[in-house]
């Protein structure tokens, strides 16, 4: 089971990064740790969590397999710290959305909207950390602590977010589904039949 989904390819997603200026003789540009997290995020999402390797990685990266060890000295680290780079990118985009809606529920409106309505970069890497999330669950207890880490803070949130607990916590849970059921490629749904199920989310918040 666990197999077959995170061999499952999710959407592509095409994403670029900025380039930065570059510092001394021996450190590599400051970029380029980013730069790693966005070419592993591109295998997983072409290619499936599987074929997520630091060999891969480089390559895709356009740099050494020692380049990237400079940064990231094994797979487990690079998986965790890529997903911390998500997790921390999404709740960004969710405060930012916040802030402009400071009524009850304001949280949980900006939680939905990041999730299905943000731009391609954090769309990209919302899907990734999805696909690394189950590959890696069952099998790696740093992935597991870290991302119930995270629900723990998101559930935090809604539940603090001035509506009814129940109703907060249908709405957190029906997003999160839909997140896993899109990033694994399973949910069937169109986008007509995706935007009425956003919709009714943001419906219940009110």
């Amino acid at each position: 089971m666990w197999k077959s989904l995170c061999d499952i390819n999710p959407p592509r997603i095409i994403r670029h990064t900025s380039e930065r200026q570059s510092t001394g003789h021996h450190q590599m540009r400051p970029n380029n740790r980013d730069s790693i997290l966005r070419a592993a995020e591109t295998l997983v999402l072409q290619r499936g969590a599987a074929a997520l390797t630091l060999e891969e990685v480089a390559a895709t990266a356009n740099m050494s397999k020692g380049g990237l060890l400079y940064h990231f000295k094994t797979k487990d680290q690079l998986v965790h710290e890529l997903l911390e780079f998500a997790f921390a990118n999404f709740e960004a985009a969710v405060d930012r959305m916040a802030e402009q809606d400071r009524t009850p529920g304001g949280w949980l409106r900006a939680y939905v909207r990041a999730t299905f309505e943000t731009d391609p970069t954090t769309e990209a890497e919302s899907l990734a950390s999805a696909a690394l999330v189950v590959a890696y669950f069952g099998r790696d207890a740093s992935v597991r602590k870290l991302y119930e880490d995270a629900l723990s803070r998101w559930s935090n949130r809604a539940k603090n977010d001035g509506i009814d607990r129940a109703t907060a916590d249908v709405i957190r849970m029906a997003t999160d589904g839909l997140w896993l059921a899109d990033a694994l490629g399973v949910s069937g749904f169109s986008k007509i039949r995706k935007r009425a199920f956003v919709n009714r989310l943001l419906m219940l918040v009110d």
